[in-house]
């Protein structure tokens, strides 16, 4: 465990250090990779205020007697602001959601608020050196007081995470052209996860790696890459068996079929080593893919195959299958449609015991559909309504079905 310990400390210098870099380069004139959607000003506002109804509020199975259900209202302000300067753009997004339940059981019970609240930060960096050196810097920040959904593997996750908890991901990329048609990345995440729940597990997850793409044509990029994930439990059990070393490797491509169509694929595999010694082995693969099909319409669909660490009691990791459909169609000037799809299937993997001759290893599946509308009165302000159900079903959080509702007024500036 001291090695263990050491080595994330030198991790966290080493993600200082590149932050020190970054704040001291600091130029001056206007470099904006991530503009607002009025580009005359470097901030935006906005309110939404909504009602609905939530026919599961926690989560549970069919048959569980606390299931509840509930009316909803809901306030979501949101802040962003951009500070461009000469070389180096600073971005924040913020976001708050309170969310009251009207008919929630009161103190005493299991859940003692009648409200859940939520707060998402995400922070970023970008400075260019020369105009062949480029260096990245983004912070994801969750609070989530509720049992909240996630995301996994970059993919929203249906299923939710038990409890209230803190969620951050800091994440460094240097970019350098080392020629023309030749790119060298330096990257690095840490990602962290603590919980009010003792019986969760806290842990962080490191992941350094590097990459060299090569521009085969204007319109395709070839890369290889290399990451190594190190992930270290607070609690990881006896022999240290739920912490982990893995490598992974994979080519990545990307192509630009016409200005409507670009597809980006990853194929690879990966190899970990759990902290007693057990060894285990997963191919790994993404893909997605956008294409504009109108001047109204944009469609994304995108798929991931992955081991990951299992939150599952038992078993220290999963093999997961994570797709997505996402598609947004403005059907007037002022009236936009949006419909997301989201499924995951995990089977988990390594358990700490024998599983008896014959018996299966446990599986999950969980998906979740988001409809939703909104309409553009003015610049200004505009109604929103949407529609979601979620369902899980297998071990992990349980099987359930969740349907919600809400709708209301958003007010921007």
């Amino acid at each position: 465990m001291k090695s263990r310990k050491q080595t994330r400390q030198a991790h966290l210098t080493a993600s200082l250090i590149v932050l020190g870099l970054f704040i001291g380069g600091l130029a001056h004139a206007v470099y904006e990779p991530s503009p607002l959607s009025d580009p005359s000003r470097r901030w935006s506002v906005d309110l939404g205020i909504s009602g609905g109804y939530d026919d599961n509020i926690h989560s549970r199975p069919d048959n569980d007697p606390n299931k509840q259900s509930s009316g909803t209202m809901i306030l979501n302000p949101r802040l962003a602001i951009n500070i461009p300067l000469d070389q180096t753009f600073i971005g924040l997004r913020y976001s708050y959601d309170w969310i009251y339940y009207f008919d929630r059981a009161h103190a005493g019970d299991e859940y003692e608020e009648e409200y859940d609240q939520n707060h998402t930060v995400d922070l970023i960096f970008s400075h260019r050196f020369t105009p062949r050196f480029q260096l990245d810097i983004t912070d994801n920040f969750r609070r989530g007081l509720s049992p909240a959904l996630t995301e996994i593997g970059g993919i929203p996750n249906p299923r939710p995470e038990t409890g209230d908890y803190f969620f951050n991901n800091l994440s460094t990329t240097f970019t350098y052209n080392l020629t023309r048609v030749w790119t060298l990345n330096i990257f690095n995440s840490w990602e962290y996860w603590s919980y009010d729940d003792s019986t969760q597990q806290d842990r962080n997850i490191y992941s350094p790696g590097i990459g060299v793409n090569y521009l085969l044509s204007p319109v395709t990029t070839l890369g290889l890459n290399l990451r190594v994930g190190l992930v270290d439990y607070d609690d990881p059990g006896p022999n240290d068996q739920k912490n982990s070393v893995s490598e992974t490797v994979y080519l990545f491509l990307s192509h630009l079929f016409n200005p409507q169509l670009s597809i980006q694929l990853s194929a690879g595999g990966s190899y970990t080593e759990m902290g007693d010694d057990h060894t285990s082995g997963s191919p790994y693969a993404s893909g997605s893919l956008t294409y504009r099909y109108s001047q109204n319409g944009t469609v994304s669909i995108g798929a991931s195959y992955f081991l990951y660490t299992s939150d599952q009691y038992g078993y220290r990791t999963s093999d997961t299958v994570a797709t997505f459909l996402q598609c947004t169609h403005a059907i007037t000037p002022k009236l936009t449609a949006r419909l997301n799809l989201t499924f995951l299937h995990s089977e988990f993997n390594d358990p700490d015991f024998t599983i008896p001759s014959g018996t299966p290893e446990p599986s999950e599946d969980a998906w979740r559909v988001t409809v939703g509308a909104s309409y553009s009165f003015t610049r200004w302000f505009f109604a929103e309504a949407n529609y979601e159900f979620a369902h899980s079903s297998g071990v992990g959080a349980g099987s359930y079905d969740r349907n919600r509702f809400w709708a209301g007024v958003r007010f921007t500036y």
